[in-house]
């Protein structure tokens, strides 16, 4: 046997590497790729085995897509958990960052008589309290609630914080039906035990419509896009450090197959937003326009440009400075550009994506929606 035959017997030998992916929600360019099959299709051809943590019935592998400790994890979503994690030593790089408005409401109760962001001063302001390794959720509100109140010139001492602990039969803030079950908050506030409730997302587009609120702010209007940061935007995509450095060609191939997939979505904005509504962002196609705007089709591409940058380092900043953080990072350290670089060059030489027979998704983890973190 020549040499050259005996390294690709011993190389045919190797286990091949393992792959992970996670993602928050369903308006990710990686939930598009996943359920349309196009994930599993580049990487089906030998040499390496993808795995969709929702699939897993191990309660510390699914925790990873919070501490980010599994090596080869693919993350895109909600940028707290990632930050947390980055801050606690979790040795992850930014490949990536998308950026996707939502819908942030502030309610109060109708005929309160809250009708600016100034009236908030001395008010009672909701933030949840749930059990999971980083309260993403209660960030989010912290960080709604803090935004409105300067936008009013006031501080956050200005008003007075309750926490709100969710009811045990709340459903877990990874559980993705979550998104159309009821908002323990609103009860809060209906009951008069807060004076304001931050909502996100279909959930929150639903409640200020119901005349029992009264939306005093959306978010999501500000034309400030810093104003608009929270954990949902920027969504910053991540992977561990060391399986970037032994698995480049990897971490390119995956970020050249979410680019092409914010190709089809540019193109393809009916069908995409029947897909979201599928995967669980909302109950109609309205409300994910509602929820994310008109112009939804064309938030997923992954970029690392200043804007998106800043906006991931004001989040950072903002987690810091209310206490959510273990120790300060540079954000601009943890951005690694190289990758997305050189998956754009190898996006513009692919082929166009293909249709996935719908057993071959289904076989993949591509529509097992209803165990999918969402932070």
């Amino acid at each position: 046997m020549t040499a050259s035959a005996s390294s690709r017997a011993t190389a045919s030998k190797e286990p091949p590497t393992e792959l992970w992916y996670s993602r928050c929600g369903a308006a990710t360019a990686s939930a598009i790729a996943i359920r349309k099959g196009w994930l599993q299709s580049e990487f089906s051809g030998g040499g390496t085995v993808l795995h969709s943590l929702r699939d897993s019935n191990d309660r510390s592998l699914l925790d990873s897509h919070y501490h980010h400790q599994l090596s080869g994890l693919f993350r895109e979503g909600g940028n707290i958990p990632p930050i947390w994690a980055r801050s606690r030593g979790a040795d992850t790089v930014v490949v990536g960052i998308t950026w996707l408005d939502e819908y942030q409401g502030i309610l109060t109760r109708a005929g309160s008589g809250i009708h600016t962001p100034a009236d908030l001063a001395g008010k009672r302001l909701a933030l949840p309290l749930h059990g999971n390794l980083i309260d993403f959720q209660r960030g989010a509100a912290e960080h709604g609630f803090v935004t409105a109140l300067g936008i009013a010139g006031l501080r956050r001492s200005d008003a007075t914080f309750v926490d709100l602990p969710a009811p045990a039969n709340a459903p877990r803030p990874d559980d993705a039906s979550r998104v159309n079950r009821p908002v323990f908050e609103a009860e809060a506030l209906l009951s008069g035990q807060v004076d304001a409730i931050f909502v996100r997302f279909a959930r929150g587009v639903r409640l200020s419509r119901d005349p029992r609120f009264s939306q005093l702010l959306n978010l999501n209007e500000l034309p400030d896009p810093l104003l608009r940061v929270n954990n949902g935007t920027p969504r910053p995509i991540t992977v561990d450090r060391p399986f970037l450095e032994r698995h480049p060609d990897l971490v390119i191939r995956y970020l050249a197959v979410l680019i092409r997939t914010a190709v089809w979505a540019e193109n393809h904005p009916k069908e995409l937003v029947e897909l979201l509504v599928a995967e669980g962002a909302a109950k109609s196609t309205d409300e994910v326009l509602d929820s994310h705007g008109p112009e939804v089709n064309r938030s997923f591409f992954p970029r690392l440009g200043s804007d998106y940058v800043n906006g991931l380092e004001h989040q950072k900043n903002f987690l810091r400075d209310h206490g959510y953080l273990a120790a300060d990072f540079d954000a601009r350290d943890w951005i690694q550009s190289e990758p997305l670089r050189e998956a754009q060059s190898l996006a513009a030489r692919s082929p166009a994506l293909v249709e996935v027979p719908e057993e071959i998704v289904r076989a993949t983890g591509g529509f097992s929606a209803s165990a999918a973190p969402l932070g």
